[in-house]
């Protein structure tokens, strides 16, 4: 009795693995095939989030004082304060103030310590290379128009250059210019690879029209 016992026990720990292993493996499939679906699904979300956030502080006092080149008032950590499109590559996605972990799962982030669009230096946003995001920046070419659509004004962006760099030299290649406006993106490298990536790509470009007339 105690060994068809075991035997029983046995048998069923097998085929708890052979479950699991295969539900593992159906899950996976589903989100490969469908993960396009999904980042389209979250952008849309996103989408509908800006638009949402932006009637709430346009009723604030977000506006460029053109005289100084500085924000009357700016976003809090966290807000939505408007969107970067890339046309070219079909990117369009919401940008939110802050990189925290928790904010790049819905959109990019504008990192905390650059400056806003307008200012007049350097704009560090940062996004996943997923297809809801910057799964496509590596496509990106020179000449190639960044529209970032902010709720104060609409920025035009022309790429100037693009280069790959070790993820662990990040702080030290990225510098802030206080002179001249710069926009610089990056997202992990390669985008088609599964796992860690040490490897970032990096957009640099110059602001060549605004209208901050909103």
């Amino acid at each position: 009795m105690h060994r068809l016992n075991k035997n029983k026990a046995k048998a069923i720990v097998k085929n708890l693995a052979v479950a699991f292993f295969f539900t593992s493996f159906f899950i996976f499939l589903v989100l490969i095939i469908f993960q396009k679906k999904i980042d389209k699904t979250i952008t849309l979300i996103n989408k509908v989030a800006v638009v949402s956030a932006s009637n709430d502080k346009k009723k604030a006092n977000i506006k460029m004082n053109k005289l100084e080149k500085r924000l009357i008032e700016y976003p809090s950590y966290g807000d939505v304060f408007g969107t970067i499109k890339i046309p070219s590559q079909s990117i369009e996605v919401s940008i939110y103030h802050g990189d925290a972990l928790r904010l790049l799962k819905y959109g990019v982030g504008h990192h905390a310590g650059t400056y806003f669009p307008g200012e007049g230096g350097t704009i560090l946003i940062a996004g996943h290379n997923t297809y809801a995001q910057f799964r496509n920046l590596p496509n990106i070419k020179g000449n190639d128009e960044i529209i970032i659509d902010a709720i104060y004004g609409t920025y035009t962006y022309k790429v100037e250059k693009t280069e790959i760099i070790d993820a662990k030299q990040l702080n030290e290649s990225l510098s802030i210019n206080d002179e001249k406006e710069e926009l610089i993106l990056y997202t992990c490298y390669p985008v088609d690879t599964p796992g860690f990536k040490t490897k970032r790509f990096v957009v640099y470009a110059s602001l060549v029209g605004d209208n901050n007339e909103k």
